[in-house]
């Protein structure tokens, strides 16, 4: 019987099923390499090592930067080592270069299932039945009880936004662990929930702020070019409450279309040549 080498090597042919299809199972660590980067070589001892000790958990798959670019070009790999964790088929995180045993721990535990996993799956359950007040309970509680899992917080935020609980929702953003900082996902509901309040002003506000909130409307239905330009109108229309305003919810939906969408840069510039 043949032992099964780990870490696991993707190429093309096979990067939909060793990543891909697996990242539904369970977290899938890529280390995006190559054979040049002495950076890479420096941590290959250290993931050998995590995959084996971690093997029926997280899968950890190389992928050889110069022999895929294909798989690199897909991903915006742009610097080696480039570390990335799948999960549901996407990267959820990542980062870049050589980093600490330390480090990389605290990277995929955070991604690989406990118990508390799928009290918070349960919890989003019964929030979807509308049963908000015990959903809210049993995610606080998870919260503290599993301070370094941005998931509980992430879901906490997701149910009381969508309940219309804002005020509640931006407590915990303020509250999170500083750990969080930074995290793309917590940083989605922190732009989420700024568009959401404007939008919430819709129906009582006058002038530039109900303006204002049919815009955030606007963005929060799908439609991300009336949004964008209803803001920006009110730059020219109401310069005092434009400027005060209207860069920060259009920068929060920047956040939420992400870089590479097609109307970021447009946008980007037409702001700055407001501002400036």
């Amino acid at each position: 019987m043949t032992e099964t080498v780990l870490p696991r090597t993707a190429t093309t042919s096979d990067f939909e099923t060793t990543v891909l299809a697996a990242s539904a199972e369970r977290p899938v660590l890529v280390d995006f390499w190559a054979a040049w980067c002495a950076p890479c070589r420096a941590i290959a001892p250290l993931l050998e090592r995590l995959a084996v000790e971690y093997e029926g958990r997280l899968d950890i798959v190389k992928v050889d930067a110069d022999a895929e670019p294909a798989i690199t070009a897909r991903y915006g790999v742009r610097s080696l080592p480039t570390l990335a964790v799948f999960r549901g088929g996407r990267v959820v995180d990542a980062v870049l270069g050589a980093q600490p045993e330390a480090l990389l721990r605290t990277l995929v535990e955070k991604h690989i299932e406990r118990p508390g996993d799928r009290e918070r799956e349960q919890a989003l359950a019964t929030a979807a039945r509308g049963e908000i007040d015990p959903a809210v309970a049993t995610l606080r509680r998870l919260a503290a009880a599993e301070p370094d899992r941005p998931q509980h917080y992430l879901a906490l935020i997701d149910v009381l936004t969508g309940a219309g609980r804002l005020k509640d929702a931006a407590e915990t953003i303020l509250h999170a662990p500083l750990a969080f900082e930074g995290d793309r996902g917590l940083e989605q509901r922190r732009s989420r929930l700024a568009i959401e309040v404007a939008a919430a002003a819709h129906g009582d506000a006058v002038g530039p702020e109900a303006l204002s909130a049919a815009a955030a409307l606007e963005f929060l239905r799908g439609r991300a070019e009336p949004a964008l330009d209803g803001w920006l109108s009110l730059m020219g229309s109401h310069p005092a409450f434009g400027r005060r305003t209207v860069p920060g919810l259009i920068k929060a939906a920047f956040g939420l279309l992400g870089e590479d969408h097609p109307l970021v840069g447009t946008y980007r510039r037409r702001l700055a040549s407001l501002i400036h």
